[in-house]
């Protein structure tokens, strides 16, 4: 009586898998189950694109005591030194 029982209830269960996978392949709209093809796929690089060189300047030796005496004439107050953390 097990026996037919235990065959009865597997085939249960399969018939059970089928549904829920034509269920689940009709809700996704593809079938999630297959196994997947081993053929590469083959796929052409996107076309590089160079950016332009960058314009690099370059700009005269400056003279600090100059700067600090603009600084003085622009804004009124000489500027203050950095003070630095230990």
């Amino acid at each position: 009586m097990y026996p037919q029982l235990l065959t009865y209830l597997l085939e249960f269960i399969k018939y059970q898998d089928q549904m829920i996978r034509t269920l689940q392949t009709l809700l996704i709209g593809k079938n999630m189950f297959e196994k997947p093809t081993e053929e590469p796929v083959h796929k052409p690089y996107r076309k590089l694109q160079v950016d332009d060189l960058p314009i690099i300047k370059t700009h005269g030796k400056l003279n600090y005591k100059i700067l600090l005496e603009n600084y003085s004439m622009e804004h009124g107050k000489p500027l203050k030194p950095v003070k630095r953390h230990a």
